[in-house]
């Protein structure tokens, strides 16, 4: 079995698979705090609850945003499966031609989610990955990452909007019936909500514009569910598109 795991900035992914199913996905926050016995101990506790036996994993390939975190899983991994883990970074092989300045600085979540999206989207595609950030990555005709857009994540927006005024508090990622809120609450869910959708479908049409071309869609990250239901475009919703890519990368690398 292999073990992926996509390290965020909000939140630590870990998808299991036997072959090429996916048969177990768990998510954990992600704690800069924590040790890597810490994380060794979580790990562990997941593989138990999940009735897979140590000794089965054979691999594991991590996709992290977060280096000190990086550092801890890779340890925890060596002391609880045995196994030497796969970092996604340079020297990696993953059958992606990034055309970008400097390909080294392309998040490598964003890379396993480029690589699913290729083998399962009809190019030129735009994959939209939803956490912390909201990332437009755009892939051309030829199958080739050639840049992306980056957003500050509806939850990070949000939190800057209640955290620095003084008589607005958070509220729930539902968009309300109308963009023109009577009171407070729907006031900002309209704000947050409806403007993330119309700033994911506004910067579809103008990369579209760009491309002189029409794109399929894929969408991934925690946020995903909630947001791309409300958008005008034909958005595919993708949840473990970053595990998958993991575990092709990783075939790619054996």
């Amino acid at each position: 079995m292999l073990l992926t795991a996509d390290i965020g900035n909000t939140n630590i992914k870990f998808g299991v698979f036997n072959g090429r199913e996916l048969i177990h996905t768990l998510t954990i926050n992600c704690n800069k705090a924590k040790t890597a016995d810490e994380y060794g101990l979580e790990i562990y506790s997941l593989i138990r609850v999940m009735g897979i036996h140590r000794d089965d994993f054979t691999g594991c390939i991590i996709s992290s945003v977060v280096p000190i975190v990086t550092t801890c899983i890779d340890t925890a991994v060596r002391n609880i499966l045995g196994i030497e883990p796969i970092i996604l970074g340079p020297g990696v092989k993953t059958g992606l031609n990034i055309r970008i300045d400097d390909p080294s600085t392309l998040g490598a979540d964003l890379v396993a989610a480029c690589v699913a999206a290729n083998s399962t989207a009809k190019a030129p595609a735009i994959v939209i990955s939803m956490g912390t950030a909201t990332v437009w990555c755009v892939i051309d005709k030829d199958g080739n990452m050639i840049g992306c857009s980056i957003a500050p994540g509806i939850a990070v927006s949000l939190e800057a909007l209640t955290k620095n005024t003084a008589l607005l508090q958070s509220v729930a990622y539902k968009a309300p019936d109308s963009v023109i809120g009577k009171n407070s609450d729907k006031s900002i869910r309209a704000g947050s909500v409806w403007g993330t959708v119309c700033m994911i479908d506004g910067m579809i049409d103008k990369i579209e514009e760009e491309l002189g071309a029409e794109c399929s869609i894929v969408a991934t990250g925690g946020l995903a569910d909630t947001i791309i239901r409300y958008c005008s475009h034909d958005i595919r919703i993708e949840n473990d598109l970053i595990l998958v890519g993991l575990r092709m990368i990783y075939e790619k690398n054996i």
